[in-house]
């Protein structure tokens, strides 16, 4: 990889890394949160779910605008929107100003296409797939700190994790306004608006084949994180503070893979195969839970899911951002993120439904929609490129 790139990947590291850590510290303690003002499972979910619409709603546009705006602009006012959001979560007093306040997170929140689409303007295509697994692993890094960290706030109090986590978005606008350099689109270059980006999306086999897989995986992963509190406490009646080191190790096994297992699979297979045997590997790792209970099981499987995921993807996203017009990547990554949003919307509400009626068999409906997505790879397989 070119010094240029690496220089310009660095800073969009630093925030991305900042900024994970600052939603971690929060994600898994809202479910705790939520219960405390008197939310069952379903309610958790949809608080959960509150923030996805939103996001489902900006992404698109906060991706199109920055390929006619350049992506650090809109990377900025995304943030600041979050940091509102975050402020109003540290200062909430019940389960109402919960919901508004994820909602005004979530319209911040819709900005990773942005950021994907930044590392592939920066990036050669052949050093593209190192380029995401190295993004990967600043997203495992935050999110093994971020649960212990929020773990050890909660003893002070509820609002305490919100407090720090807005702190931690406010110096990622810090970090975005000293070290990220603008980018903006060449003039004369051709860019796509946000329509024409949707119609590549819709009339593009391999894109929109490549956006459906993600949006299934993103779906089983948020239903997972949804019930993972949930299922703990209630079959193995373990607390928030094992919840947060359960996920920090997770993220720890999948910061490794990505390092060990991902890149030289990569490199060796191509990222289609190794997107395929993760979504395997995740497949299996849910049905694991179905098993009788015990939280060795529990931890094979959440050790199984890391993997998968890791492999999962950096390799997807890779794909996308090759197969994407360069005039309208933001616009499509854009649209990627949003479905993945959308995933965000039915999953977190229908995993809370499903530990309600039984939480033992509740990790069967992310198996099912991981296979879909493997069996949809098999398909793009065997598919040729479609121009647009």
């Amino acid at each position: 990889m070119k010094r240029s790139a690496v220089a310009a990947l660095v800073p969009i590291y630093g925030v991305t890394f900042v900024d994970v850590l600052g939603t971690m510290i929060m994600v898994p303690l809202l479910p705790y949160v939520a219960q405390h003002y008197g939310a069952g499972g379903l309610g958790v979910g949809l608080l959960l779910t509150t923030s996805a619409v939103a996001s489902t709603l900006a992404a698109p546009v906060w991706g199109s605008v920055s390929d006619r705006l350049g992506r650090k602009p809109i990377v900025l006012i995304s943030q600041a929107v979050s940091l509102a959001g975050y402020l109003a979560l540290a200062t909430a007093s019940s389960l109402a100003m919960l919901f508004v306040a994820r909602a005004v997170a979530g319209f911040g929140g819709g900005n990773l296409g942005v950021t994907q689409s930044y590392i592939a303007d920066v990036t050669e295509e052949r050093h593209r797939d190192r380029a995401y697994a190295l993004f990967g692993v600043l997203f495992g890094l935050g999110i093994v700190l971020g649960p212990v960290i929020g773990g050890f706030l909660i003893r002070f109090g509820f609002g305490i994790p919100f407090a720090v986590a807005a702190g931690i978005e406010l110096l990622t606008i810090a970090l975005t306004l000293r070290f990220l350099p603008s980018r903006k689109p060449e003039r004369g270059a051709p860019r796509t608006n946000l329509r024409r980006a949707a119609l590549t999306v819709l009339r593009d086999r391999r894109v929109r084949s490549l956006v459906a897989r993600h949006l299934l995986f993103i779906f089983a992963i948020t239903y997972f994180f949804t019930i993972f509190g949930l299922y703990l406490k209630r079959v193995l009646d373990y607390g928030p503070e094992m919840t947060s080191w359960l996920l920090a190790g997770a993220g720890a096994v999948g910061g490794v893979a990505l390092v060990v297992v991902v890149g030289p699979c990569t490199r060796r297979f191509g990222d289609a195969a190794v997107a395929q045997a993760g979504l395997a590997l995740n497949a299996f790792a849910y049905a694991l839970l179905a098993l009788p209970d015990g939280i060795t099981t529990f931890a094979v499987a959440l050790g199984l899911w890391a993997v998968g995921a890791a492999c999962v993807e950096p390799t997807l996203t890779a794909l996308l951002s090759k197969d994407a017009p360069a005039a309208a990547r933001g616009g499509i990554m854009g649209f990627n993120d949003a479905a993945s949003s959308l995933a965000l919307i039915v999953g977190p509400a229908l995993g809370g439904a499903a530990v309600d009626a039984n939480p033992h068999l509740a990790a069967l409906v992310p198996a099912a929609a991981v296979l879909l997505a493997f069996g949809l790879g098999l398909r793009r397989s065997e598919s040729p490129r479609q121009a647009t």
